[in-house]
């Protein structure tokens, strides 16, 4: 079997990141000479004479790390270590969520330096890896975070792919201008510090002018993950399927789908009814998020709680302090995305009239993803073989940078062999 051009090669992607980080390092050599060069221009006797005016074009800078960073602390989450002993997620309790990430790290060959793994309480299945690239500044919010619901419904070989993949983004794929984001800091910052100097400007004129410099530094600094952001992805799903092979992986990826085609038609039913209309839409999907139960249910149980939660929720709008720091931040924003919510409500419905791939077939329990070496070759033929229909009735953004489900699931089989002979024999 061979890739129609859609799904990229190992080798290629290797090369490519290899590629990027040596521009990445261009880039991160281009803002220290910039650094230089503005230092060198800056009056820094103005500085020590308008430390307000300095603070206020430091500030216009740091908001936006420093709204993530206030986020990061804000939100609900649980660091394994300090889990009660009793504490269970599904199957999992904190013995077997810390011998499953100790036996992750040493399967794949990488370093134990105590990082954190987070459980968050959200009923999604995602998960993804924290490093802020600020020395040691905020280090306690770098780490890999679980969403509980992946805890409820995958296997142990499934939740380390999705450690592993999470592990491949904090260690190995990443761009290296990532780690030194506090050299964009002070490049936007000085950047700034000689906008406002120079033209001597106060007011509306000067924020405008300072976040044209805050903006210039944060955009060159994010051209390589830009461009490369896709193959990152490629690249950790592999790097997760080096735990324990592909078909875990695949596994994991196709219940992802599962799960995200559910939540589409709950969150489609409970807007186009209309009995949303009293909630933002970040207060809607705080709601809908808190009210899905964690394991499995049916859509007909899920659709009966979430759409009392939105009752009882619109009823009292009362906000947690992550809902409140939202608010504070977007409210204006989420005032004005409601047609836009809309339309990607109406946008799922017409999903649903859409041909959907009937993958299900090739498994021996249509309730149970678990695949043998036969079934998985006859899903690979069934994807090959029917491109043009969905494999999820799940809306595509153009601003993901995440492979649509279909290609990630080529990819891993395509490259198997490769992949594979990475693995490290079982102890």
């Amino acid at each position: 079997m061979a890739s129609d051009g859609s799904v990229p090669r190992r080798t290629d992607l290797l090369d490519q990141m290899a590629r990027a980080n040596r521009f990445a390092w261009i880039v991160l050599m281009l803002e220290l000479v910039l650094i230089g060069v503005i230092a060198a221009i800056v009056d820094w006797n103005w500085v020590q004479r308008e430390p307000v005016m300095t603070a206020f074009a430091i500030a216009i800078m740091v908001s936006p790390l420093a709204k993530s960073v206030a986020l990061g602390y804000a939100t609900k989450k649980k660091a394994v270590q300090d889990l009660k002993e009793s504490t269970r997620f599904g199957q999992y309790d904190k013995v077997r969520l810390q011998s499953l990430f100790r036996d992750t790290l040493a399967t794949l060959r990488l370093p134990d330096e105590n990082l954190s793994l987070y459980i968050l309480a959200s009923p999604s299945m995602n998960a993804f890896a924290r490093h802020e690239g600020l020395g040691m500044l905020f280090k306690s919010l770098n780490g890999v975070y679980l969403n509980r619901q992946t805890l409820h419904k995958l296997e142990p070989t499934e939740v380390q792919d999705i450690i592993g993949h999470e592990l491949g983004h904090y260690y190995r794929y990443y761009l290296v201008i990532d780690r030194f984001q506090i050299i964009t800091i002070a490049l936007g910052s000085i950047l700034g510090v000689l906008v406002i100097q120079r033209l001597a400007l106060d007011g509306y004129l000067a924020y405008l002018l300072l976040l044209g410099a805050t903006t210039a530094a944060w955009t060159l600094s994010g051209l390589p993950y830009r461009r490369n952001a896709t193959a990152i992805e490629y690249l950790c799903d592999d790097f997760g399927a080096q735990v324990g092979g592909v078909f875990p992986s695949i596994q994991g990826l196709l219940k992802i789908g599962l799960a995200s085609e559910l939540e589409c038609l709950v969150i489609q039913q409970v807007i186009l009814s209309k009995m949303s209309s009293d909630l933002n839409p970040s207060e809607l999907a705080d709601t809908i998020a808190a009210s899905i139960p964690y394991g499995y249910a049916t859509r007909e149980e899920i659709e009966q709680r979430v759409k009392r939660e939105v009752n009882h929720r619109a009823a009292n709008q009362n906000k947690s302090l992550t809902g409140l720091l939202r608010y504070m931040w977007y409210g204006d924003q989420d005032a004005e995305n409601v047609e836009a919510l809309a339309e990607e409500a109406k946008k799922i419905k017409r999903l649903q009239s859409m041909p959907r791939l009937n993958w299900e077939q090739v498994l021996r329990d249509p309730n149970q993803v678990q695949f043998t070496e036969d079934s998985m070759r006859r899903l690979i033929e069934l994807i090959e073989s029917r491109p043009s229909e969905l494999l999820f009735r799940i809306p595509e953004s153009s601003g993901d940078v995440h492979p649509p489900l279909r290609n990630r699931i080529l990819y891993l089989w395509y490259n198997r062999s490769e992949i594979e002979s990475m693995l490290s024999p079982r102890r």
